[in-house]
């Protein structure tokens, strides 16, 4: 993350309301792990300070970032604020107020005429690279585009052949496939069989996977995932977005009865959704069957119930904002440490935990997961691996890419297994267009 700096010097100012808090807090995430710097109020207005007055400082930031939708447009404070940007830039030659929509609906007003970033149905890392890219100064690509083939009349060559970006769920409509019959619903999303020859077999697009038939080139790190807590360790899993990390911590939670040594409760949080320590707090107790207790209470209250935790965190990076203090970090570094400790932890992050949480840099400090954790990287897949996922997927079904539309997808994934995913999904619904 980047160092804190003076409202005024910083690059952006979020301004939203508060339906919409969960999206300024990520569009400020994505915005300071890029190496920006943003002013959030609830970052950055802290106790005792006069609400109008910093609101001011944040119009001061370079650019104002407009969190839009419906909500936005009629509540009253937020009006002012994108106002300031755009009356110190009416033309947008200066891009001082740039709109981002997260929700759909037809902008009105002043705001009509500006061109917005689009969210809306985005998976998260299209998403992310929506919102970096219209930060640039030039919509260039990053990598060279495909060379143009000439056969137009082959729409698979065609849709292959662009920059690819994945569609909507609105536009992908017709391609879903049809609706199962009662007794066949539970395979809708594995891979198709020979009765089923127009079931587009790349499901699900979106998101962690929970069903186990849908895991793929999983077994190996699971191995090591389990054979690091039966050690006594704790784990972090360490990638990109949409790498995988999701979907095994679903796995390990599901797993954990058969492969645990010692017993242990599976408590699965994904903490993009938890916004204060106390809401942590709160959430881990109705998962473990407790009365809502905090900090040292909440220590000695599985002392003395004895309980044998798994605990495992999606989106960790979470813990690392000023709403979490280092007191509940050093609270869960206790408690997971030693060989009964109460706690194991699974923990998932983009970011090496040393980069995460530099306490450890700080006044000679211990950084809170030192020490009890091992890292465990979760890269993009390599090119054999994604050629074994199509094929593995494909079947023997009637439907088979050519050597050429899989090195494609490929290239264009850079083996990022969600976007292999949605882009052999389009691929193959091309196929099945008449």
């Amino acid at each position: 993350m980047t160092d804190f700096a003076p409202s005024s010097e910083r690059d952006f100012f979020i301004s939203y309301t508060g339906p919409d808090r969960a999206w300024a807090e990520w569009i400020g995430w994505i915005l300071e792990e890029a190496g920006h710097t943003v002013f959030i109020d609830v970052w950055d207005f802290r106790a005792g300070k006069n609400f109008a007055l910093e609101m001011q400082k944040g119009t001061r930031c370079d650019k104002t970032i407009a969190v839009l939708s419906k909500a936005y447009l009629e509540a009253d404070y937020t009006n002012p604020e994108w106002a300031a940007a755009f009356a110190d830039d009416p033309k947008g030659e200066a891009q001082k107020l740039i709109p981002v929509r997260v929700e759909k609906f037809d902008p009105t007003g002043l705001l009509k005429a500006l061109v917005y970033v689009d969210l809306v149905d985005l998976p998260e890392s299209d998403a992310e690279q929506a919102l970096l890219n219209a930060m640039r100064e030039r919509g260039k690509p990053t990598a060279r585009p495909s060379f143009p083939v000439s056969d137009q009349n082959n729409p698979v060559r065609s849709f292959l052949n662009r920059v690819w970006f994945p569609s909507s769920d609105a536009d992908e409509k017709s391609a879903e496939p049809p609706t199962a019959s009662p007794d066949e619903s539970d395979n809708v999303d594995c891979p198709q069989d020979a009765e089923s020859t127009h079931q587009n077999p790349f499901w699900p697009r979106k998101g962690g996977i929970e069903d186990p038939a849908q895991f793929f080139n999983c077994d190996e790190i699971l191995n090591r995932i389990f054979e690091t807590l039966n050690r006594g360790s704790s784990v972090a899993l360490i990638g990109d977005n949409n790498t995988g990390k999701t979907s095994l911590l679903w796995a390990v939670t599901r797993l954990a009865a058969e492969r645990l040594e010692t017993p242990r409760q599976p408590v699965l949080l994904n903490l993009a959704k938890v916004f204060s320590e106390r809401e942590f707090y709160e959430d881990l107790c109705e998962e473990l069957g407790m009365p809502a207790v905090y900090g040292n209470k909440f220590v000695r209250q599985l002392y003395r119930q004895k309980k044998q935790i798994l605990l495992l965190l999606d989106e960790v990076e979470r813990i690392s904002q000023e709403e979490f203090t280092h007191k509940l970090r050093q609270e869960m570094r206790g408690l997971a440490e030693g060989g009964d400790a109460p706690l194991r932890i699974v923990i998932a992050a983009r970011t090496s935990l040393d980069k995460l949480f530099p306490e450890s840099y700080v006044d000679g400090q211990t950084s809170p997961l030192e020490g009890i954790t091992v890292e465990e990287h979760v890269p993009p897949w390599p090119d054999d691996t994604c050629q074994a996922f199509i094929a593995h997927r494909l079947g023997d079904g009637p439907i088979q890419f050519t050597k050429r539309e899989i090195d494609q997808l490929i290239r264009q994934s850079h083996g990022n297994p969600q976007k292999l995913n949605q882009a052999c999904h389009q691929l193959y619904t091309q196929y099945l267009a008449p």
